[in-house]
């Protein structure tokens, strides 16, 4: 797990300049299943229907990127109770995935794919959505809009950061457990993977830390006849959060 850029590079180069994804250690994980492509808004409209509770993201900003096959933009607590819902629902062992289950899926079993696209390399506009496909389609695109990886898992690469479990910490993966790392037992930020704004970005080990904290208060909303009514405020709904944080869900094989 992590850049393995110094074994393989000339002159020991990392393909990461950052010391986050570093040093390179085995980690040995128990099979586990994960959603071929990220929870959408239809999918989590369900659940926060379920819940009876509001939808998120209907702030009038929002709906360029919330569309039905689009992926969801929660909170990492929405994220995780989604996935807990799914497992109640199911009665299966449904959770969001650790940080080491995300790579490992990103890489089509652990092979050393430097991209999780159809063939380990980054090719905007056919592996995964250049930056004017994102802009044509309102930001994002849909989710399975371009080839998945060899293990049949799309959108690892298409302009999302993804929830996993793990708490960050830059120091972690010198002591990671060999045996199924979950992370640090606390942290005040939680890992992200997968973001596509550049190649060096998008590639299968690059970490990132993002705050859970959500939005709070109101937004104002503006009708599209303003002529027939005025803005007014309204509260931000429950789970709401930017529109690029996704999340899949794992279950494990029982």
């Amino acid at each position: 797990m992590g850049d393995w850029g110094s074994e393989v590079n000339k002159g020991g180069l990392p393909f990461d300049g950052s010391p986050d994804s570093k040093p390179l250690h085995k980690v040995t994980l128990d099979s586990f299943f994960i959603s071929k492509t990220p929870v959408t808004y239809a999918e989590f409209d369900i659940f926060t229907a379920a819940m009876r509770l509001p939808r998120i993201n209907q702030d009038q900003a929002m709906q360029a990127y919330r569309k039905p096959d689009n992926p969801a933009g929660v909170t990492w607590q929405g994220a995780t109770d989604y996935c807990a819902w799914l497992a109640k629902e199911t009665k299966q062992p449904f959770a969001l995935p650790t940080e080491a289950q995300w790579e490992y899926a990103a890489r089509s079993g652990g092979k050393r794919y430097v991209y999780p696209t159809n063939n380990g390399e980054s090719e905007p506009g056919k592996n995964l959505p250049s930056y004017e496909q994102r802009k044509a389609a309102g930001g994002l695109v849909a989710v399975a809009s371009f080839p998945s990886n060899p293990a049949g898992i799309y959108h690892m690469s298409a302009g999302i950061h993804e929830w996993v479990h793990d708490w960050y910490d830059k120091d972690y993966y010198g002591q990671s457990p060999s045996k199924n790392p979950a992370g640090p037992a606390t942290g005040d930020r939680r890992v992200t993977r997968g973001w596509a704004g550049s190649d060096s970005s998008a590639m299968t080990f690059k970490r990132w830390a993002l705050s859970d904290r959500q939005p709070t208060g109101t937004w104002t909303f503006y009708p599209a006849d303003r002529k027939k009514e005025s803005k007014r405020e309204i509260p931000y709904t429950k789970y709401s959060h930017y529109p690029d944080n996704a999340f899949r869900c794992v279950r494990l094989d029982r």
